[in-house]
């Protein structure tokens, strides 16, 4: 098995001695609720932040990322521009030193994409637009490619910003809320066949996680990002089962809270014993 769901703390300990603790990724899934946002932070001190939770969002978030000690943020990328992705995030914007930023080329009229795009404005910050195709160097061993989207749809979850990190041996896939259309377009358009660590789409949706994304991308652990209780009913059993079937090990935000997960490049381990979903 390649991923280490608890280890005692002896060997844990073993583990950061003989990996230097700075040169560990560390993949932090922020529990904002029925939402999305993570902490990606790299082995050279880098900070990557993919979405911000809802517009409720802005006091856990901020105060999780100044917990961890963040002052600036390298790369931030909003997956597309849903409110409970993107809601928080012209807080962040306007209270972090920001880098740059990234979105899919789409406008919309609603109340959180004019107030990151005001934000972005007016700390002079420019947006950068990802492609399918695309891809970031973000530090050595490290490399972000863009999976998604192909072009700029009506529906904003099929704008989503998918997009599969690679660390040395370890392929780290991020799916935002992409749907069922995008997921067959990405399994025919790239060699994404060993998958380690998935967080699962559009927070469990029975539209997401098909059974042919599952097969095609095999990944060993999957978060899913949702709210406890949430009026959608994610995650959907749908997807759970297609997950368990598949022998993925699934972990829930609304089960867990917050999760972090680490990884040397050639095993991705927790320091806490999260409930697994059975």
């Amino acid at each position: 098995m390649k991923f280490y769901k608890y280890l005692p703390i002896i060997i844990i300990i073993s583990l950061l001695i003989g990996c230097d603790k700075d040169k560990l990724l560390s993949i932090h899934i922020i529990d904002v609720g029925q939402g999305d946002s993570i902490l990606i932070q790299t082995p050279g001190d880098k900070n990557i932040l993919v979405d911000a939770g809802d517009e409720n969002s802005e006091r856990v978030v901020k105060s999780y990322l100044k917990r961890n000690k963040v002052k600036s943020l390298d790369v931030v990328i909003a997956t597309h521009p849903d409110s409970d992705h993107i809601g928080s995030l012209d807080n962040v914007v306007n209270d972090f030193n920001i880098k740059n930023i990234y979105m899919p080329e789409q406008s919309t009229n609603s109340e959180s994409f004019k107030n990151l795009i005001s934000s972005c404005n007016d700390k002079k910050l420019k947006i950068n637009y990802l492609y399918k195709g695309d891809s970031i160097s973000i530090e050595n061993n490290l490399n972000l490619l863009v999976l998604n989207p192909s072009f700029i749809q009506n529906d904003n979850n099929l704008n989503s910003i998918v997009f599969n990190l690679t660390f040395k041996n370890k392929s780290f896939l991020f799916t935002g809320d992409a749907e069922y259309e995008n997921e067959l377009d990405i399994i025919n358009s790239f060699d994404i066949e060993n998958i380690d660590f998935l967080k699962v789409g559009h927070h469990g949706s029975n539209s997401s996680t098909s059974l042919d994304f599952i097969k095609s991308t095999t990944p060993d652990i999957a978060v899913i990002s949702c709210g406890y209780k949430n009026q959608y009913g994610h995650p959907h059993k749908k997807t759970l089962d297609t997950l368990k079937n598949n022998n993925v090990l699934t972990y829930r935000t609304d089960i867990n809270g917050d999760m972090i997960f680490y990884s040397d490049g050639q095993i991705i381990f927790s320091k806490k014993n999260y409930k697994l979903i059975s």
